[in-house]
């Protein structure tokens, strides 16, 4: 440890070979050196800094620099900006541990927001303040919503937190800042005549398979993408239930094209049983799918996936959902997305009285609480037939 002594200079203490001074420069200026922590090296830098104060206030000051190289909390002072710790964040961390999908989602945050508005600020400068600002800008000029601040104050959070361990910085910004809260909005479905008519309309279309199968599932757009025949259990004979494992799915990235990558969360890796419908539906799936091969000769593709174009080919994911957005429009059903039909397996499933624990399961939430929330619309309808139910038992 080192210690200051009431004229501003530092005395050693034993085992430690750092030293602090204070000179006075003019009239309420003083200079502040002490050595920095030793390097790879062996050798400890000279440290300077110029304080503005009473002398009384440069010798705590000091003592704060020299407690933290002591508590090896130093960081060296740098001019480099937000936008080039952000590059450095991306190089070091996110390359590193994150899926191709992820890094490229952080990177468009970043060129959108950071880059363009609080990019040219020193990161060691940068202030919870600055953050704010850049969020009612957000907020309130380019009307974006709650989620996507909240993301981009993730992505800030986390990158200061790279920093911090590397000694980059000593404190994170983002701390300083308040993001918006999160907004519950309900979960917007057909009903279930509308359900009727649209698998009516789309039935013969090139991606009704898709969407029938979607209803059936619940699983997202890119897991019904990447699914493969070898992840799917087809049983032989009739009425009987099947199953599949959801363990890939298929993106387009730019400048990759359609890329295979692992499910995203640890409760996204799952199984699924499937009714006899869905048996019979993958099974004309791939009926389908050995005519086109012996149509198509040599040039039909064998990739090994379920739902393919009539050349073998994956299905593009963003296809699907311009094909969806089309049809909705072309036959002037409710608005809906395609996401739209997981959430609807989800309701019906909940208003069926499924445990939410195994429809959670189902859509591969990582957290019950996950399910709930976003369908808490149905929990008011359960309560009612819970209530009865025990009554029942009650008065029986």
């Amino acid at each position: 440890m080192t210690i200051v002594n009431q004229t501003g200079e530092s005395k050693k203490s034993k085992g430690n070979s750092n030293n602090g001074s204070i000179r006075k420069r003019s009239s309420g200026n003083w200079e502040l050196r002490w050595y920095g922590p030793v390097g790879l090296d062996g050798k400890s830098k000279r440290l300077s800094q110029i304080f503005k104060g009473t002398k009384k206030q440069a010798t705590a000051k000091l003592r704060d620099l020299l407690k933290d190289v002591d508590d090896n909390k130093h960081v060296d002072k740098s001019k480099e900006t937000a936008s080039r710790l952000m590059s450095r964040f991306m190089k070091g961390h996110v390359a590193k541990e994150c899926s191709l999908r992820t890094a490229q989602g952080y990177q468009g945050y970043i060129e959108r927001y950071i880059d363009r508005y609080i990019g040219s600020i020193p990161y060691q400068q940068l202030t919870g303040e600055h953050i704010d600002e850049l969020y009612e800008f957000m907020m309130v000029e380019r009307g974006l919503s709650n989620t996507t601040i909240i993301q981009l104050h993730r992505i800030i959070h986390k990158a200061f937190a790279w920093a911090i361990k590397r000694k980059l910085i000593s404190w994170n910004p983002a701390d300083g800042a308040t993001p918006p809260k999160k907004r519950q909005h309900e979960v917007k479905i057909w009903d279930v005549p509308t359900i009727h008519k649209f698998l009516e309309v789309s039935q013969d279309t090139r991606f009704g398979d898709v969407y029938k199968f979607a209803l059936s599932t619940g699983m997202r757009r890119s897991e019904i993408a990447g699914l493969k025949w070898k992840s799917v259990d087809l049983p032989e004979g009739d009425g009987e239930k099947g199953s599949l494992s959801v363990v890939s799915t298929l993106h387009r990235l730019k400048g990759h094209g359609l890329k295979d990558q692992e499910p995203k969360t640890k409760g996204s890796w799952r199984s699924i049983r499937f009714s006899s419908k869905t048996v019979n539906l993958l099974r004309a799936v791939r009926g389908t799918q050995l005519l086109q091969r012996n149509e198509y000769g040599p040039l039909w593709q064998d990739t090994g996936y379920v739902f393919t174009h009539p050349n073998g080919t994956p299905l593009i994911p963003d296809q699907i959902t311009q094909d969806f957005a089309s049809l909705i429009k072309r036959f002037d059903l409710p608005h809906l997305t395609f996401h739209g039909l997981r959430h609807a397996f989800a309701t019906l499933a909940l208003k069926k009285n499924i445990s939410p624990k195994i429809v959670s399961h189902a859509l591969g939430h990582s957290k019950i609480g996950i399910t709930m929330d976003l369908y808490s619309h149905v929990i008011p309808d359960m309560q009612d037939e819970l209530a009865d139910a025990v009554a029942d038992v009650l008065t029986g």
